[in-house]
């Protein structure tokens, strides 16, 4: 989210931006990008919060763990904030709800296993080659997990040597800065520790790790917007257009950015909702009215919103941006669905054309609780079997999709597909 929650603005006369300047002649800009505006503010908050992690026991490693996940979801944010081509520093939302967080987490316990099983069963010096394999894939991994939300995809090393290789030798600089950023971040850390006094020392050690990681991300978000045309990503920033300054929505516009930057949060909220519920609007009001609502403790209203806003996204043909606020959506509430049954089978056909595999999985299942008694139940449940056996392994969880689905369905030929289906993630003997 951009620091002054600039909004887009309407389509109609859409300018193309300027290319992309290369992330080498940004290195100073990177660097210092976790001291502007927001994410040092953000970084502030996180390294205090993270003083409750010195308390004794079960407590301080349970706040510890805490304090982390609310890093990591800070730092997939500013990532995805710069993908979209937004240079500022954005208003990072405090939490730890992003399941991308979590997958994260499960894919670097995957590379240590994978490590640590490659020396244990093969060699010592096979494994040295192994973790540098995962070091060199990391930086490919972590941006198809923010941007794609899928583990296994993140996790299978032809994606990030595919991602590599679209972008050349400037993905080898690219990862040499970011082990340049992060041993820089390691030695601050192993001097300030030696240097300072105890909990000082771990105040500032917790700011050292907070900058290296969030100006990582911020630099792996830039590497997306920089080749975004080779990695076939459509940044948020390159739909937007010019408003004319006397506009309605304009105006509008700029009243709630007031009440936002004055810290009136509710207010702009208010605001808003009557436009939205009184008038058309357009896409920018919408989209603001969703990142505050995002912002609130509003989770019904931001819902209903939503599912409104997925039907102008795609009456003016946004899908990238109706799916992006579908991920959004479905992070908030699992049981999410868009306004129809046609905008949820469109949607999740564009996710699947577009290789989001846990996007595509999310929103099925999402429908099958929505809508139980649907003519396309039979095929929902067979698509998100698949998904669950092939993509992701889940065998037992695809075998109960389809059993219950075989129990609901009455036409022969769907019968055969699902029978077909369950023989296949079915156990031999």
């Amino acid at each position: 989210m951009e620091d002054r929650l600039r909004a887009p603005s309407a389509p109609g006369h859409t300018r193309k931006p300027d290319a992309p300047e290369p992330f080498w002649r940004r290195l100073r800009s990177i660097t210092l990008f976790p001291l502007r505006g927001a994410a040092f503010y953000t970084m502030l908050a996180l390294t205090a919060f993270s003083l409750l992690s010195m308390l004794p026991g079960l407590v301080g490693l349970i706040f510890r763990l805490i304090t982390w996940l609310a890093i990591y979801k800070a730092a997939f944010d500013i990532l995805r904030n710069t993908a979209d081509g937004h240079m500022e520093a954005p208003e990072v939302s405090m939490g730890i709800s992003d399941g991308a967080v979590v997958r994260m987490l499960a894919l670097m316990i995957l590379m240590i296993t994978f490590i640590v099983a490659v020396a244990i069963l093969v060699d010592p010096i096979v494994a040295l080659m192994a973790m540098v394999l995962c070091v060199f894939m990391q930086p490919g991994a972590t941006i198809s997990l923010a941007m794609d939300g899928s583990l296994r995809r993140a996790a299978n090393p032809m994606v990030s040597l595919g991602l590599a290789v679209r972008i050349g030798w400037p993905y080898l600089a690219a990862f040499g800065l970011l082990f340049v950023i992060q041993a820089s971040g390691a030695t601050a850390k192993h001097w300030l520790g030696n240097a300072m006094p105890p909990i000082l020392g771990d105040v500032v050690l917790m700011l050292v790790s907070i900058w290296a990681l969030f100006a990582t991300f911020h630099l792996m978000g830039y590497l997306v917007y920089q080749y975004h045309e080779e990695l076939g990503y459509e940044p948020a920033l390159h739909a937007r257009i010019d408003y004319q300054r006397d506009s309605p929505d304009q105006r509008l516009l700029d009243e709630a950015e007031s009440h936002v930057r004055e810290g009136r949060l509710d207010t702009a909220v208010e605001i808003l909702r009557a436009e939205v519920r009184s008038r058309a609007v357009g896409l920018p009001v919408h989209e603001l009215y969703q990142r505050l609502l995002a912002k609130s403790s509003r989770a019904g209203e931001r819902g209903e919103h939503a599912r409104y806003f997925l039907g102008q996204l795609l009456a003016d043909k946004q899908d990238r941006r109706a799916l992006n606020l579908l991920r959004e959506s479905l992070e908030a509430d699992a049981d999410f669905v868009p306004l129809t049954q046609e905008h949820a089978v469109h949607l999740v056909e564009r996710a699947r054309q577009s290789g989001q595999s846990q996007l595509t999985l999310d929103a099925l299942r999402a429908m099958l609780r929505a809508w139980p008694r649907a003519p396309d139940v039979a095929q929902w449940s067979l698509d998100a079997a698949l998904l669950l056996a092939e993509r992701f392994g889940r065998d037992d969880e695809a075998r109960a999709l389809l059993t219950d689905a075989l129990a609901r369905c009455d036409d022969a030929a769907q019968r055969q597909k699902l029978e077909a289906a369950l023989r296949a993630v079915t156990p031999a003997g």
